[in-house]
């Protein structure tokens, strides 16, 4: 590790940046700053909505481009030249960002769901179902921050309580929709043809305009993440690393991303401030 690379993190939040259980970051700010202090740039790629980044956003002083809803759509900030393919996007959550989306919209996941749950007779509860307080009940967000969950642009998180049987019913009728599943670290998420991994191309190009890299090179990635969704991310990263968690097992991955990735000893955010600076010495950043 002689050479001394751009990079870009690109990192999940619930369980790995935030805390699993109260969705804290501070563990992770001495890495956090190292990176700020070094100009590498950290986007979120989360199952969260742009309006509740926007508040973590603001926590973070992050301002780079952030991927949402389970690689559904990229917002694109002025500053970083975006993909031809984003469009003007006039939101509170993101004002002055570009929207890149990759994935069906929301009403076409809920119209798919309202017709599976005719076909099938499966009990088929989430967000479209519950107001502000239910999702409390169910999540321990504050009040803002549910109501800002239940701003969703791009997908639908269920509630899954069905056998694998009913499981495997679901994921073949979804898929008649052209959607699919993801498990995320506490629902499962029912989304277009897009992942966390759909992102990191177009981030890759971008950065090496915005920092005019030469010949061909791109940046090098560290993904972070600790869940099922997380895989197409890891799976293309050039430093994979696999967050522990206090929960859920790790993920399946590939036998060649398996390989070369980098599990954590510590859970959420102390094992993502372990790994980042591991790799930051690696590569002898001061």
């Amino acid at each position: 590790m002689a050479h001394t690379p751009k990079l870009l993190v690109v990192t999940d939040l619930d369980g790995t940046l935030l805390d699993h259980h109260n969705y804290s970051f501070q563990a992770a700010v001495p890495a956090l700053e190292r990176l700020e202090r070094l100009g590498i740039p950290v986007i979120l790629n989360t199952s969260k909505t742009a309006a509740e980044l926007a508040p973590l956003r603001a926590q973070l002083n992050n301002h780079t481009p952030f991927v949402v809803e389970n690689g559904a759509a990229l917002f694109w900030p002025p500053e970083v030249d975006p993909s031809p393919q984003a469009e003007e996007h006039h939101t509170g959550a993101a004002p002055g960002y570009r929207m890149q989306a990759f994935g069906a919209n929301r009403a076409q996941i809920l119209s798919a769901l309202t017709q599976i749950r005719r076909d099938t007779g499966l009990k088929l509860e989430g967000f479209a179902n519950w107001d502000v307080a239910t999702l409390m009940d169910h999540t321990g967000l504050d009040g803002d921050s549910a109501e800002q969950a239940l701003e969703r642009q791009f997908s639908e998180p269920l509630l899954w309580q069905g056998s694998s049987s009913d499981l495997k019913t679901l994921k073949r009728a979804v898929e008649g929709y052209g959607l699919k599943l993801l498990m995320g670290g506490r629902f499962l998420h029912v989304v277009g043809h897009s992942d966390k991994g759909r992102c990191l191309a177009p981030l890759r190009q971008a950065y090496a305009r915005h920092w005019a890299m030469e010949g061909g090179e791109l940046p090098l990635v560290i993904a972070l993440g600790d869940g099922d969704n997380d895989v197409a991310m890891l799976e293309l990263a050039e430093h994979p690393v696999l967050v522990r968690s206090p929960v859920n097992p790790p993920p399946n991955l590939s036998d060649a991303t398996r390989a070369r990735t980098l599990v954590t000893e510590r859970c959420g955010p102390q094992g993502w401030n372990d790994t980042i600076n591991l790799l930051l010495d690696q590569y002898r950043f001061p």
